[in-house]
């Protein structure tokens, strides 16, 4: 039992469901749409310049079986080419092929096309829905099945849909043929089912077309398999141009980004030096602004000989700098002086030197007879205030 045989929600939706409807309602109109296509675009080609370009069409050759059992050929062509009509009365197996050779042709170039009368098809006419077309096929085989007496396995069978001028209806033409008919009209002829593209009926306005092999009425000419490889080879240079072209910009794109990698790993070592060039500038800077805002020895050491009076003197000068203050300097002395605490006073107001202060008692040399100090004051950078710049 086939899937489709099931019952419930699977059979709906893969046999008779919505989704095999639209698939169904969809091929017929592409169908439809590729017929069109092909029509209008080979109507642009119906002139002389045009079937040139085209090369030879194919060519149709229908053979009828005429009275007294002599054979009609009628062969057609495109519009450039005359119907060619030839009765044969004594025909065999070879005729077909001298018929096609003297013209330059074989079987293989033209769509044999059996004729038989039109009174050994039985037509039917059914008119349905619109809606039916998606399942038209169902339905034309399961109204054969219950309105007639033909087996399925008897009979060839082929339809025509027309539209009514009614809207929403369409007229549905049914031929039946029996397959032993098929088989008599093939072998007056000398041919199978495999040389034959299709079986027409004559002898009235509606014909049927019965497809026998479509692969043999379907040979696509050389010039045609020709122009199918120039369009594939053209199709598979274009992928493999944009693949070499997607290829390259991918590389150059990796190699850009490894050369924007290598620079920035420069660019960043370059900006380290910078930076650390920038901080030893800066500190020079800084070392040179101290040292031309604070009071050298020899500045201070004038100050001091200049303030000092004459009957004194020094044993000792000793100029510091605080660790955690680099503009803060402390200046001690140590000396003789015939007023030590006079010192403090000359000191405070000479401008240069602030918080002056005795750091020891005084007391009277005997040697010296003069007061022994230690004195101790910070130097404030006035005192490089008058110096001449270098």
């Amino acid at each position: 039992m086939s899937l489709l045989d099931t019952t419930g929600p699977i059979k709906n939706l893969l046999g008779e469901g919505r989704a095999v409807q639209a698939w169904r309602a969809t091929s017929r109109s592409f169908g439809l749409f590729r017929t069109w296509w092909k029509r209008e675009f080979f109507s642009l080609f119906d002139n002389p310049f045009g079937r040139q370009l085209l090369g030879p069409q194919r060519q149709t050759l229908y053979l009828k079986e005429a009275s007294n059992g002599a054979i009609e050929f009628c062969i057609i062509g495109d519009g450039s080419q005359s119907e060619t009509t030839e009765r044969y009365s004594s025909y065999n197996a070879e005729t077909l092929d001298q018929f096609l050779l003297g013209r330059g042709l074989s079987r293989h170039d033209v769509d044999l096309v059996l004729l038989i009368p039109l009174d050994r098809f039985f037509g039917r006419t059914l008119r349905l829905p619109k809606q039916a077309l998606p399942d038209l096929d169902q339905i034309i085989a399961k109204d054969l099945t219950r309105k007639t007496t033909f087996r399925h396995e008897d009979i060839r069978d082929c339809y025509e849909v027309q539209q009514e001028p009614e809207a929403g209806k369409i007229t549905v033409h049914h031929w039946i043929i029996r397959r032993s008919i098929i088989a008599r009209a093939l072998a007056a002829v000398h041919l199978d089912h495999v040389d034959v593209a299709r079986i027409e009926g004559f002898g009235s306005t509606s014909i049927p077309r019965l497809v026998l092999n479509s692969a043999a009425g379907g040979r696509r000419p050389w010039y045609w398999t020709a122009v199918l490889a120039l369009a594939i080879g053209a199709l598979v240079l274009a992928l493999a141009a944009f693949g070499l072209a997607t290829w390259r910009k991918e590389a150059t794109l990796t190699e850009l980004a490894d050369r924007i990698e290598a620079n920035r790993t420069k660019a960043q070592s370059i900006r380290a030096q910078i930076d650390d060039l920038d901080r030893r500038q800066r500190a020079v800077i800084r070392l040179r602004g101290d040292k031309a805002s604070r009071p050298t020895l020899s500045d201070v050491w004038e100050k001091v000989t200049a303030t000092l009076p004459t009957q004194s003197w020094l044993t000792e000068l000793q100029l510091t700098q605080a660790a955690t203050n680099l503009d803060e300097q402390t200046l001690r002395l140590t000396g003789f002086s015939p007023s030590a605490a006079e010192l403090v006073n000359l000191f405070e107001n000479a401008g240069t030197f602030v918080e002056a202060a005795l750091t020891a008692p005084v007391s009277i040399d005997p040697t010296e007879k003069r007061e022994r100090f230690a004195l101790q004051m910070k130097v404030t950078k006035q005192a490089s205030a008058n110096r001449t710049p270098p």
